[in-house]
């Protein structure tokens, strides 16, 4: 996980850091909901080529690994944009990609069993299970308001009343 670091830094400096705040800046519901949705489609197509080669979902055609990716990214990009909302950094959205993407490829292989068929679409986050596990907190973030930027902003301008004139 440790090793790959930099190259988790290069796509969410270009997702956090540049393409979704680009997208969401007017702030209202659906200039949000088209910036997850663009961001998540290229976050999704950005791994286009490992995913031709099998790298995610390993014995797999491209027609179920592409939709599959599709819908991993969509649900895990509002966990890292809320890492990068609730910290102001894009360094806990990286270590969330680190770490996402060793749970999904690495670790299935490391505690499967050996004679067991790997499927990462059956046993690992970016599969039908962590679909569900991510849903229900992507579902939790939204209904608290944690998915909106204005949500963090608020928190951190004092209010007029607390100002002390000097």
């Amino acid at each position: 996980m440790l090793v790959s670091l930099p190259l988790f830094f290069g796509e969410e400096l270009g997702w956090q850091g540049y393409l979704f705040p680009r997208l969401a800046q007017d702030g209202d519901r659906r200039s949000l909901i088209r910036a997850y949705a663009i961001t998540g489609a290229a976050f999704a197509l950005w791994h286009l080529p490992t995913l031709l080669m099998g790298g995610q979902y390993p014995g797999r055609p491209w027609y179920v690994s592409v939709p599959a990716m599709l819908v991993s990214c969509l649900l895990i990009l509002p966990v890292f944009t809320w890492l990068r909302l609730r910290s102001g950094s894009v360094v806990p959205a990286v270590i969330g990609h680190a770490f996402v993407s060793s749970v999904s490829v690495t670790m299935v292989t490391e505690f499967a069993d050996s004679k067991a068929a790997l499927d990462p679409l059956h046993m690992s986050m970016a599969g039908w299970p962590g679909w569900i596990a991510t849903g229900a907190f992507v579902a939790f973030l939204t209904l608290t308001g944690r998915l909106q930027p204005s949500f963090y902003t608020a928190r951190t301008v004092p209010h007029p009343a607390s100002v002390r004139k000097l």
